[in-house]
């Protein structure tokens, strides 16, 4: 997994896919699985909005248990701009699930929120 970054072309395209759909209003939906999802490795990332959140679904593509700190290391692929705080997380056996605000995940990854605030805290 050690080729995996935020650079990875894959991950470029579903970032770039969620911040021009969450600006246009369009609905991130499951139905469009292949414009929000991909799979890096040995893991499937699947991004799913629901009301004013969006989910993030980690699961391996062979169906195998997700160990949390994997998972992690994928999430932060795609939120590696937005504070931990502001992301909730739920692991589960065989996927870990992350959920924040479209618009504050949207506003991170451009770089427009919060910009008084200290990084850290």
């Amino acid at each position: 997994m050690s080729e995996l970054t935020t650079e990875h072309p894959e991950v470029r395209r579903v970032l770039q896919a969620i911040i021009e759909d969450t600006r246009a209003g369009v609905p991130i939906l499951l139905s469009r699985r292949e414009r929000y999802g991909t799979i890096l490795g040995d893991f499937r990332v699947q991004f799913e909005g629901e009301d004013d959140l969006l989910h993030l679904s980690i699961t391996r593509v062979d169906g195998g248990r997700v160990a949390h700190e994997e998972a992690q290391r994928i999430a932060d692929l795609f939120f590696h701009a937005v504070p931990k705080g502001l992301i909730q997380c739920r692991p589960a056996e065989y996927s870990v699930h992350y959920y924040i605000a479209h618009d504050l995940l949207v506003g991170y990854l451009e770089g427009n929120s919060h910009r008084g605030e200290a990084r850290g805290s």
